[in-house]
């Protein structure tokens, strides 16, 4: 039975969350994918990456990334990345679907999960030969997007640690109310969104959750982070029916929020607008 709403999220962020330590399993599957493409292409490095191996993946809808960091001049150069792309389902072979929505890989499908998105990748270096970044395909625009996936993992467990376990929790639950809105925004760009989130009390969880929707408000047509802007891959009408979206979220967040503050004590009602928000998983109050 659930009357209060630390426990209605507590509840919620069970039956949404993707418990344990997959990196095994993510390691598995790399070595899977580079004995599959053998000789075809010529691989530098490789590595998972994403929501996975940051431990912010969700029950049901988590993927694996793996990046294949692949001979400049033999694959990269001079080429879009629309090209690069079909080198890699070739290479591949029977067992490819398609190219992700986002333009920036090839789905690897497998019987168990999970499936593996391959993210192929040019690596660039400093003058003193440590690695400056990595680019990846955009296929959609046809531009070669700057990335730095092993700094984002750092800053992310960096995060978790300096404000405690709720910011993964709470970024979490922010993927799974994204992941079901009609216009979604990249989990990089969400997970960043919570990374600038800097005074927020994460102990708080309806206060943070609140705060998120307040931050990304603001964060769909500009957001620097690591020299690059975030919220570039948003058309203008695109950012805007996010705005919309959020905008109507952060309302009500604040409202559900407000129920249980101040000396105001309403926790039927603080649930009922949470899983208004949140949707049929956020469970009922009673």
């Amino acid at each position: 039975m659930v009357w209060t709403v630390p426990y209605a999220f507590d509840q919620f962020y069970a039956a949404i969350n993707l418990p344990g330590d997959h990196r095994a399993l993510a390691n598995t599957r790399k070595d899977w994918i580079l004995r599959r493409i053998g000789t075809s292409l010529d691989i530098l490095t490789s590595f998972p990456m994403g929501s996975i191996s940051r431990f912010t993946a969700l029950k049901g809808h988590a993927d694996l990334d793996v990046m294949l960091v692949l001979n400049y001049g033999k694959h990269i150069k001079d080429q879009k990345p629309s090209t690069v792309l079909s080198e890699v389902k070739s290479a591949l072979g029977a067992g490819a679907g398609s190219v992700r929505r986002n333009g920036q890989a090839v789905t690897m499908k497998f019987v168990s999960w999970p499936d593996v998105d391959v993210v192929p990748a040019a690596r660039y270096r400093n003058d003193d030969g440590s690695i400056s970044h990595y680019e990846i395909p955009d296929m959609n625009r046809e531009e070669w997007i700057k990335t730095k996936p092993n700094l984002h993992t750092r800053q992310m467990i960096d995060a978790s640690s300096d404000r405690g376990a709720n910011f993964r929790r709470v970024v979490k639950m922010m993927k799974d109310w994204n992941r079901r809105q009609d216009v979604s925004i990249q989990s990089y760009h969400l997970e960043v969104i919570a990374l600038q989130m800097n005074t927020v009390d994460w102990d708080d969880t309806g206060w943070a959750v609140y705060q998120w929707f307040v931050k990304a408000e603001t964060s769909l047509q500009w957001l620097w982070h690591e020299g690059k802007d975030v919220a570039e891959y948003l058309s203008f009408d695109r950012a805007l029916r996010v705005k919309s979206q959020i905008t109507e979220a952060k309302n009500k967040a604040f409202t559900a929020w407000y129920k249980t503050t101040s000396g105001v004590d309403d926790p039927r009602e603080a649930i009922r607008i949470w899983r208004s928000v949140f949707g049929s998983q956020f469970p009922a109050y009673g």
